[in-house]
């Protein structure tokens, strides 16, 4: 057991199968935070079998970016100096996450390192441990992030205006306006993906010809444009290069969306109401 991390997890409507992604990494960190974002059903019966887990619900699904500032002050105040965060469908092999958080604790001037980071694939591949590459990143994905505690509130935390989508972004590029990096050992893996796997046809061929996607609801291609536009305004002066490269990314996913979605029209209609809730300084959660 790690007693300098700790571990948090954010969920929404979980299933009994995300339990088994705890129990990949729980017996590795001295606590785990669970702040379930479940609206209306408290899941607490699910986590009685980790023993070192704190379970947080208050009926509100109040997004990413407030849960991840209560997970960190929450640590802090229990005087971790790491907090490694976690989406409910990720997982470790275990010699994976042992050398993830072996690298971090031996890692030269890491007091100047916002966060650390690994690779993902949507299969379990054992870290190479003679191929790892430290790689500095303008950003890393929230799950399997390892937060530098001792530097959140030099960085200021994460900005509540995004809820979702964007929100590991923003720390990130806060950081490095800091002088601070963002770290990623690459060739060692945690098991994640991004998107939903369908396969299905595309508005643009009738729907005839089929191919494997992954793709995104309508809500969360709200928060992908929305978003996308609030960071531009936010850092694209500071980062012009590091932004249109994010920006290309979304425009892909948002196009794919678009395409592959049985309710492209919903998919136009929530892009289109981004763009109006942006022009407006609407931020934080939707309203419909």
């Amino acid at each position: 057991m790690e007693s300098n991390f700790a571990a948090c997890v954010i969920l929404y409507h979980p299933k009994k199968e995300d339990l088994a992604n705890l129990f990949t990494y729980c017996s590795k960190v001295e606590q785990v935070y669970i702040f379930d974002n479940t609206e209306g059903k408290s899941n607490e019966n699910l986590f009685t079998e980790i023993e070192n887990s704190s379970y947080f619900w208050d009926g509100e699904n109040k997004g990413l970016s407030i849960r991840l500032n209560e997970a960190c002050q929450r640590a802090i105040e229990d005087n971790f100096d790491y907090l490694l965060t976690m989406d409910q469908d990720s997982s470790f092999l275990e010699e994976n996450i042992d050398c993830y958080f072996n690298a971090i604790l031996n890692f030269k001037n890491k007091e100047t390192i916002a966060i650390f980071g690994l690779e993902y694939d949507k299969e379990y591949l054992p870290v190479k441990k003679d191929q790892v590459i430290i790689e500095k990143k303008d950003h890393l994905i929230t799950s399997a992030s390892v937060m530098n505690l001792k530097l959140f509130p030099t960085i200021g935390g994460f900005d509540e205006n995004l809820f979702i989508d964007g929100v590991d972004i923003d720390y990130c590029y806060a950081a490095m306006t800091k002088g601070l990096d963002n770290i990623q050992f690459k060739n060692n893996y945690f098991k994640h993906s991004l998107g939903e796997p369908v396969r299905k046809g595309s508005v643009t061929s009738l729907y005839l010809l089929k191919k494997n996607v992954r793709i995104h609801s309508a809500i969360r291609v709200y928060y992908m444009k929305r978003n996308m536009l609030y960071l531009e305004e936010k850092y694209g002066a500071l980062f012009p290069e590091f932004i249109q490269k994010q920006k290309k990314v979304y425009q892909r996913h948002i196009k794919r969306c678009i395409k592959y979605s049985d309710s492209f029209i919903k998919v136009l209609k929530l892009r289109n109401q981004a763009i109006s809730d942006y022009k407006n300084k609407k931020m934080g959660k939707i309203v419909l």
